[in-house]
């Protein structure tokens, strides 16, 4: 069993043979990041999720107070 702490020290990811620009660097970076469509998706899916348990917890909760 590997030891806990080498998932955190990996080593880091050997450079490349080819040199990038700096515009090849920030074009690479830029295409990791999510798009509108990808972050309005989980922003809906937090919404629903969060609508759903609110709504679970009140029907679960508040009625119990009353009586």
């Amino acid at each position: 069993m590997p030891d806990e702490d080498q998932l955190f020290l990996r080593p880091a990811d050997p450079p490349s043979p080819k040199r990038q620009t700096d515009a090849e660097l920030i074009m690479a970076r830029l295409a990791r990041l999510p798009t509108r469509r990808e972050l309005a998706r989980y922003a809906f899916v937090v919404l629903f999720v969060g609508a759903v348990l609110g709504i679970e917890a009140f029907w679960r909760y508040v009625p119990a107070c009353g009586s």
